[in-house]
């Protein structure tokens, strides 16, 4: 694959060598101290897509010092400002008893529920339509049940008409959308199009077209509301593909706002070359950058008996940091370090970091397939049956979270100091109890 290298300022290049970071207040709670120049728009947010289900099946969220709270309440306490929900167009088996798919069984009316949750709490909404009826990244695109059959012109008059719909759904039930995702780490495949299917990468065979149809319903649903919502796309292994992919979306001419990424310091490698990529992507493309999913392992301990998608070292391509809260909290902070530096030589391109899945604690075994607070229930393979005959990416048996050892929150549903790093990098207080 072609890649685009340019130069990165020397401005971004001093600024992270040398971390632009002040001394560590008293006041700190994670330990770490305040970012020089963070706007007070920059993004802080979170992903918790999976909550409402963790909470059906009795899950409490607690404060640092263990008082019980609305989950929202704590977030907003400790600086969160942003909350990014997933929907699936229906993540539930065909046939009787109908069962959910698991992963949070993510559904508009969920995404409903929660955003309306963080509307109130004062915190946007960013919305992850994955058009599929559950989980979705490179290695896997599945269209939802219902377009299945479905011609690409079909394909892209669903998406259009999907997302205005669902759009409007939410604006009216009182959702403060700021920003939509079109697709969900969308390599070269979306909605059962593209790489994943045909072995065409480049977004040329019908990817692209489907992107612009949901950037159109989105134009649309501004000018319907008087909005100014965001068009994002988004895409994983940044630092081998991004560039390549930015520059096929400009020779498509795909009109969106925002290049988004997947960074994983585990899996992607350093936060240097995180912001060297997205700088390069913002310079050329004239795109607002920003990282919509990061996390990192504060234990290798499983906390409900199913495994984890990081068990071990072995799982880890890079270790930079400790596996510990405070290795966790660092290296949270550093992403954000590394998306605000890009504002030193791009000022108001580098949006904001988005940690995935922080409240996705373990649950009872027995709660996996009838709430959905596992990553797969076992009707998930069913779906799957109907696109692959060979293809195993989901499961036959009910599963538990795969992620809760990088949450933020303890086995107990108590939030732990790294959660208050969204606070401390603005220097701000945080709320630490339900009785202040």
């Amino acid at each position: 694959m072609k890649r685009i290298r340019k130069a990165v300022s020397v401005i971004m290049m001093i600024c992270i060598v040398l971390t632009c970071t002040k001394k560590v207040e008293a006041s700190s709670i994670s330990g770490v101290g305040q970012i020089n120049g963070l706007s007070g728009d920059f993004f802080k947010g979170v992903d918790i897509s999976s909550v409402l289900a963790l909470e059906e099946s009795g899950v409490q969220f607690k404060y640092l010092d263990g008082t019980n709270g609305d989950i929202f309440d704590i977030l907003s306490g400790a600086g969160v400002n942003y909350v990014r929900l997933r929907i699936w167009n229906n993540p539930y088996d065909s046939q009787y008893p109908y069962k959910g798919y698991g992963g949070g069984n993510c559904t508009l009316y969920t995404a409903k529920v929660l955003g309306r949750r963080a509307t109130q709490a004062g915190m946007k909404v960013f919305v992850d339509f994955h058009y599929s009826d559950f989980w979705t990244d490179p290695a896997k695109h599945y269209a939802p049940k219902e377009w299945a059959n479905y011609s690409l012109d079909y394909k892209k008059d669903a998406i259009y008409n999907y997302t205005y719909y669902a759009l409007g759904e939410l604006i009216n039930y009182g959702v403060n959308v700021g920003m939509v995702q079109i697709g969900n780490e969308t390599n070269g495949s979306l909605c059962g199009v593209g790489g994943f299917t045909d072995n065409i990468w480049d977004l040329s065979s019908g990817v692209a077209d489907l992107m612009q149809q949901g950037c159109y319903a989105i134009d649309d649903i501004n000018r319907q509301y008087n909005k100014n919502i965001l068009k994002v796309l988004h895409f994983t292994r940044l630092v081998s593909d991004g560039e390549w992919y930015a520059e096929q979306l400009s020779l498509r001419g795909v009109d969106y706002d925002v290049f988004a990424a997947s960074f994983y310091p585990m899996w992607d490698g350093t936060v240097y070359d995180m912001t060297r990529v997205l700088e390069n992507i913002a310079t050329t493309y004239n795109k607002k950058v920003m990282v919509a999913e990061t996390a990192y392992p504060y234990t290798f301990n499983d906390a409900d008996g199913s495994m984890n998608s990081i068990y071990g070292a072995g799982a880890m391509n890079y270790y930079n940091y400790d596996v510990s809260v405070q290795g966790q909290t660092q290296s949270i902070y550093d992403v954000i370090n590394g998306i605000a530096q890009i504002n030193a030589s791009c000022p108001g391109y580098g949006l904001g970091v988005f940690y995935w899945e922080p409240a996705w604690i373990g649950t009872d075994s027995s709660s996996w397939g009838t709430y959905g607070t596992g990553w797969a229930s076992s009707s998930s393979e069913n779906y799957e049956r109907l696109f692959s005959a060979t293809l195993n990416e989901y499961a036959t048996t009910d599963q538990g979270s795969s992620w809760d050892n990088m949450t933020l929150f303890d086995s107990n549903g108590k939030a732990t100091t790294a959660l208050y790093l969204f606070n401390d990098i603005s220097g701000n207080t945080s709320r630490t109890s339900a009785g202040n």
